[in-house]
């Protein structure tokens, strides 16, 4: 942890508490787009393509690569997507411990969602998170209908 930026973060995390929600979301959100651009959208582009484009074989191959789980709770709909640790990297190097930063986790989710499946529109509701004292970070995804 580089201890002389360190001290920003305290703001950081102090200024997005301070921020209405969606105001959050839309910053957390550009932070998950730039955050996915780093190599992590190419890896669930490759589990989509492997998938054949099926969103039930993409939770299904997610949940069999270990570190995570995943549940199909209605065919084509509704999943869950659980993250054994937290692996976002302003945590793990010891600059946020604020369980705000978990929007920038859901909106990395939605982001994902919207470039395998732009056609189609989900809502990503964390039930749980490691940096809120949750054992898991727990995303219920529903597709919404009628959007």
């Amino acid at each position: 942890m580089d201890n002389d930026i360190r001290w920003w973060f305290t703001g950081f995390e102090e200024g997005l508490g301070a921020l209405p929600e969606e105001e959050r979301g839309t910053l957390l959100c550009r932070c998950a787009e730039n955050c996915l651009q780093m190599g992590m959208l190419e890896f669930y582009r490759g589990v989509w393509e492997r998938s054949g484009g099926d969103i039930d074989g993409f939770f299904r191959a997610l949940g069999d690569m270990g570190g995570l789980e995943t549940e199909i709770v209605r065919p084509g709909k509704e999943f869950w997507l659980i993250f054994h640790q937290c692996t976002c990297s302003l945590h793990t190097q010891g600059y946020i411990h604020s369980g705000l930063l978990c929007e920038c986790s859901r909106q990395s989710v939605l982001c994902i969602l919207r470039e395998l499946w732009p056609e189609r529109r989900f809502a990503v509701d964390p039930e749980g998170t490691i940096l809120n004292g949750a054992q898991d970070c727990r995303f219920h995804i529903m597709e919404q209908e009628g959007v």
